[in-house]
């Protein structure tokens, strides 16, 4: 993709217990090691083990230069206890996002197929004004790039999205603003024994401040 993020930032522990890890991931950094990997590679999984001296077993991935909450299993049971709530829907995900150009209607629902299979996806927009949008994606099903895919579908890609046709960059007030990576934010993650949430990252709240000051 070739961006830069200009502060390496460090994963935060938002919930733990004897089987689970929930962490807020910093955008840059890999959920689990990337199919070709490097030396200089950020990965969640590496540093759990490394500095929080604990097994990390993967339950759901986030895209490399998306942010916000993911959960690991602490235990090979409990991965597959965390894997059938996924399989059973008993997992809720919201994501934070902004687009450009915004929608013309305040919610939208997406269903269009992803990998070609069913999917669905809710929109909401937040905050809008005649350059992009703030809003939240409610994911109904659990398909690769799915929140990606059916914004640019319903067509308001994620700003800095490349892959799905996103801006890198916007005018706003005459000053050029870089969007150096997809603005997409795993916001909260509702499980059975409770909800979680991470809050925007410093460089999506500056980038919220600059569109709706």
């Amino acid at each position: 993709m070739g961006v830069t993020l200009p502060i390496v930032e460090f994963p935060q522990i938002i919930f733990e217990n004897d089987d689970y890890l929930a962490l807020n991931k910093p955008a840059g950094w890999f959920s689990i090691p990337a199919r070709e990997p490097s030396a200089k590679d950020l990965v969640l999984t590496e540093w759990i083990k490394n500095e929080h001296k604990t097994e990390a077993w993967t339950i759901h991935r986030l895209d490399r230069y998306t942010s916000g909450i993911i959960l690991y299993a602490k235990n090979k049971s409990s991965q597959a206890e965390g894997n059938t709530w996924f399989q059973d829907r008993k997992i809720k995900k919201t994501y934070q996002f902004f687009a450009a150009p915004p929608p013309r209607m305040p919610a939208i629902q997406i269903r269009e197929p992803v990998e070609g299979k069913a999917s669905q996806t809710l929109f909401e927009v937040i905050q809008k004004n005649e350059i992009a949008c703030f809003g939240k994606a409610t994911p109904l099903t659990g398909r690769f790039h799915q929140v990606r895919d059916h914004a640019a579908f319903g067509g308001f890609p994620i700003l800095g999205d490349q892959k799905f046709g996103g801006l890198t960059s916007l005018l706003i007030k005459d000053e050029i603003y870089s969007i150096p990576r997809v603005c997409l934010h795993a916001f909260e993650l509702q499980l059975p024994f409770g909800t979680f949430q991470a809050p925007l990252p410093k460089d999506l709240l500056t980038l919220k401040q600059k569109l709706f000051p």
